[in-house]
């Protein structure tokens, strides 16, 4: 009910078009999804080529570079998938059909496994997947070992895109980091949050053949010290969750974005896609998820 109510305020008080024209019309809005059905992928990026320009990760990392942001098209907006979820592959028609290259940011110790993601295991479940997020990662991954789970045991079903369907989606998409087993950076001590972000792209890059440009901070948390690491690791972009729009001036390491719904009606995506429900969960100290998150940047407004 509250999501109908905003989207009709969105939609009849011009808010949605009043929010692209002034931030996103030069800026690059960058939205994230993680395994929605294509159905609702269709209609999302239906709406998306009547209103935006799809663009690409590399294209704003050249723009930032050189200085030339013109070169952008006007609204550029670029799609991101966080995880690898299998059925993303799926999605390989809609991307050409639409001509979006997205980015899709992968686990490399969970790609190409019939491991399942530590916060969907049936440990995860009894104990609560918000709960592991604010421990220490050497306790969470205790808890969970004492809860029945193996990191290294397969799942009765595969959750994640094989190297196969990796390799063959190069051809329509863009691959970027998301650490190897997606634990809470902010809970890892020095040594294993370098691993985590450094060692990922060396296996993806090494599975793929192909170069891992970006990164992505599982569940959106990063300090000063993550950052430090993935620029000394060599990625040129990192996105962050912190809404909002990244203007000439962004900086690549610290990139914002919008979370939508996996099954977000188009009127909800209207809303999402001005950034204001995500900022206003900010605002209210819950982040985008549960999890504990630092201030990072400022939201809303275009870097």
């Amino acid at each position: 009910m509250k999501q109908a109510i905003a989207a009709g305020i969105v939609r009849w008080t011009g808010v949605g078009a009043l929010f692209r024209n002034l931030f996103a019309r030069r800026n690059v809005t960058i939205v994230v999804y993680h395994d929605p059905d294509p159905e609702v992928m269709r209609a999302h990026l239906a709406w998306y080529t009547e209103r935006y320009s799809f663009t690409t990760l590399d294209a704003v990392a050249d723009a930032l570079e050189s200085g030339r942001w013109g070169d952008l098209p006007p609204y550029p907006l670029v799609v991101t998938f966080d995880d690898g979820h299998r059925n993303n592959a799926r999605l390989e028609p809609l991307f050409k059909e639409f001509g979006v290259r997205p980015t899709i940011y992968l686990c490399s110790r969970v790609v190409g496994t019939a491991r399942p993601y530590w916060w969907k295991t049936a440990a995860a479940a009894r104990i609560g997947a918000e709960t592991l997020k604010r421990l220490p990662d050497p306790e969470r991954r205790r808890q969970l070992a004492e809860a029945g789970d193996d990191p290294d045991r397969d799942g009765a079903d595969r959750q994640s895109l094989t190297w196969d369907e990796v390799r063959h989606l190069a051809a329509v998409t863009d691959y970027g980091a998301h650490t190897r087993t997606h634990p809470i950076l902010l809970q890892c001590d020095d040594q294993r949050c370098a691993e985590e972000i450094a060692l990922c792209k060396t296996e993806l890059e090494e599975a793929t053949g192909l170069p891992c440009r970006h990164f992505a901070f599982p569940n959106g948390d990063f300090s000063d010290r993550e950052v430090a690491i993935i620029r000394q690791a060599g990625y040129r972009t990192a996105r962050t969750i912190d809404p909002g729009w990244n203007g000439p001036k962004a900086d690549p390491l610290r990139l914002h974005a919008v979370p939508i719904s996996d099954d977000a009606s188009v009127d909800w995506l209207s809303v999402q896609v001005t950034g204001i429900p995500a900022w206003l969960r900010k605002r209210k100290g819950d982040g985008v998820t549960p999890a504990p998150t630092p201030t990072h940047g400022d939201p809303l407004p275009a870097a």
